[in-house]
């Protein structure tokens, strides 16, 4: 999403999305990570991914986690350092380039106990979607559980990642806190993206674009978001 550029764009106001009322949400632990959710989640997120090409780009792999924390099923989220190449101080899910001759899979799973400080067996990796394009990369985002955690308490790693956070589910399902912007694409499009204020940090770019295709396929009768198709526009 680093390519693309932010702008204002007050015309496409009546292109918001309609969001539903709050209400209050539970979601149970078994349901949601049941096998039979697990194999419809993944099925459903990989049909929200686009088809995009790929050729001639390097690889790299995330890991959208799952997680339990304080009682509440939660996505869990990196603050990335400042002193970074790629994306520094921005919030991200764990990932990075693949390496010769490794699985994406391995690639989701190295970097995530790097960056998280955790165990590659603490990690139910359910499947993956499809490549999301970013500048020069191509980016397999991989969704999973790593089940109950405290994110004060994980080992982050801290030449990579300032801090760890989680925000429940049920933050996402109050219209509320879920947010919109718009972009310009190199192609002249106009994109929205959507935006997720929490406690800690803003969600927004790549990182919010594929929790929203998570929530629309863990939760799709709590999570009403809908995002408009891209448009074109003149200069």
């Amino acid at each position: 999403m680093q390519s693309l550029q932010l702008i204002c764009f007050s015309k496409l106001s009546r292109f918001l999305s309609n969001t539903h009322s709050s209400r209050t949400v539970h979601f149970n632990s078994h349901d949601i990570f049941s096998k039979e959710n697990s194999l419809k989640s993944v099925k459903c997120f990989k049909s929200l991914c686009p088809k995009l090409n790929t050729d001639g780009k390097r690889q790299a792999a995330v890991l959208i986690p799952l997680c339990i924390v304080k009682d509440e099923i939660s996505l869990l989220y990196t603050l990335r350092t400042n002193n970074l190449k790629r994306n520094s101080g921005q919030v991200s899910f764990p990932g990075g380039m693949r390496e010769a001759d490794e699985q994406l899979q391995d690639t989701a799973y190295r970097e995530s106990c790097e960056e998280l400080g955790i165990s590659k067996t603490s990690i139910d990796i359910w499947g993956s979607g499809r490549f999301i394009v970013s500048k020069d990369i191509a980016i397999m985002p991989f969704l999973g559980n790593i089940g109950v955690i405290e994110p004060v308490n994980l080992k982050i790693c801290s030449e990579e990642v300032q801090y760890a956070f989680a925000v429940p589910l049920k933050h996402f399902c109050k219209p509320d806190n879920c947010k919109h912007t718009y972009f310009r694409q190199q192609s002249n499009r106009i994109m929205m993206i959507p935006v997720y204020p929490n406690d800690y940090k803003r969600i927004w770019g790549m990182t919010a674009y594929l929790t929203w295709m998570v929530l629309r396929s863990i939760i799709p009768e709590n999570f009403n978001q809908e995002l408009n198709s891209s448009l074109n526009v003149r200069n």
